[in-house]
């Protein structure tokens, strides 16, 4: 098994993440759903490689997950937190609006 296959393929994978999410935030319907963009970002990861071997692909995926997987855990905290302020602020015209990033 060729390391240089496996980081194509968890390259391919990610490049293929970064279009869900810019898509995400331009026309995103899941914007306000952890759970069913999560489940979308790990639907995206499989990546097929021209070339590439099933065990590069499986390993280039595993890889993909394995630096995604932080990400996410750290971006449910985020959402977490973030709901949780927005049930803690005052409502109306006044409030600031938040932002993840």
């Amino acid at each position: 098994m060729s390391d240089a296959g496996e980081v194509r393929v968890a390259l391919a994978s990610l490049v293929k993440l970064i279009n869900l999410l810019g898509a995400e935030l331009l026309v995103g319907k899941h914007r306000e759903n952890i759970d069913v963009f999560e489940s979308c970002v790990r639907a995206k990861l499989f990546a097929h490689v021209e070339g590439a071997t099933p065990q590069e692909i499986a390993a280039g995926v595993a890889l993909a997950q394995s630096l995604v997987d932080p990400v996410l855990k750290n971006l449910r905290e985020r959402v977490r937190d973030l709901h949780d302020a927005e049930c803690a602020a005052p409502t109306g015209p006044a409030a600031p609006a938040r932002l993840l990033n």
